[in-house]
């Protein structure tokens, strides 16, 4: 496993991260006919086999049902891993005072701090940031004040989109941002990465299968989303590779870009655990591939935005957040 420094912080990374998602969620992803939850004791062992193959960062969040808890335990004899978190966005944030604020993300802060078993957290990301959020300041205010207070080391912002990822660049106060990247969802990379790069600002990646349309769980994706399908098969194809295959290489297209530190890649099974890993030893793709790689980008939203995917009326799958 590599490790780089996770841009101008003082963490050290493993270039593959776990996310917890999977874990705490019901339906997340595409889930194959009879496919269930991944329960908790598949889950911590998962983490363990994770750790014992190098990855030493996982990401998770309070709505990621009991993943923070999950977690906690699972890395009760390994303190020395970090963790990122997140706090999330009140729903009615304009109506409330900025004491009111600072009450409900000192309490986000408290309880992830429980749930986890932790002392510090090592970083806590604004879940879903958008650009007024960021640019009203209020919460990342809030967040300086929790890290004062002992409470977290490293401010960073989870977005969807390249204006709200430059947006959290651009506060010169969030010091790391995790933004969706994929042979498919390939918007980031232009500008978005350089952003990061010349600002400093460690760079997190996410869903590098899209929710496993990268895999060949795409032939369970409804009607509605048969271009997402064809375009897998598109990668398969260019790529010379197979269905079997894929998952693997389009982690390592994730690696092969500049600027990223870390790829975070969600696992519901022990094999997918080691898939991930042999893919991790395996580095970066060849030059050759990764030039039609760059070919395999989409840009149209409502397919690569998994929240969109909820407004499907089909009994086949579930996109979570």
């Amino acid at each position: 496993m590599d490790y780089v420094a996770l841009g101008a912080t003082d963490l050290r990374v493993s270039r593959l991260g776990v996310g917890t998602a999977a874990f705490g969620l019901d339906g997340y992803g595409i889930l194959t006919p009879g496919e269930g939850n991944v329960d908790r004791a598949h889950a911590i062992a998962n983490i363990h086999r994770a750790v014992e193959g190098g990855v030493n960062f996982f990401d998770t969040a309070p709505v990621y049902g009991c993943s923070e808890e999950l977690l906690g335990e699972a890395l009760t004899d390994h303190k020395d891993c970090l963790v990122a978190t997140k706090v999330p966005i009140p729903a009615n944030l304009c109506e409330i005072s900025q004491s009111e604020m600072t009450h409900r993300v000192n309490q986000s802060l408290d309880e992830s701090l429980r749930r986890l078993g932790r002392e510090v957290l090592d970083v806590v990301q604004i879940h879903n940031a958008t650009v007024d959020v960021l640019q009203q300041g209020n919460m990342v205010d809030c967040l300086e004040r929790g890290r004062e207070a002992g409470k977290l080391r490293y401010i960073g912002a989870s977005v969807y989109g390249e204006e709200a990822a430059s947006a959290a660049i651009g506060t010169g106060k969030i010091e790391i941002v995790q933004i969706a990247l994929s042979l498919l969802d390939q918007r980031m990379r232009d500008n978005v990465i350089p952003e990061a790069a010349a600002a400093g600002v460690g760079v997190l990646t996410r869903s590098a299968l899209l929710k496993g349309t990268l895999t060949k769980r795409a032939q369970w994706l409804p009607p509605s989303l048969q271009a997402l399908s064809h375009a897998s098969e598109r990668a398969v194809r260019e790529l010379g590779t197979s269905w079997e295959s894929l998952p693997g290489m389009a982690l390592r297209f994730c690696l092969s870009v500049d600027g990223v530190h870390c790829v975070l890649a969600g696992v519901r099974s022990s094999a997918e655990v080691e898939d991930c890993l042999e893919a991790c030893a395996a580095g970066p793709i060849a030059p050759v591939l990764l030039a039609k790689a760059y070919g395999l980008g989409l840009r149209d939203e409502r397919l690569l935005n998994p929240s969109h995917w909820q407004l499907e009326k089909v009994d086949t799958f579930q996109a979570q957040l």
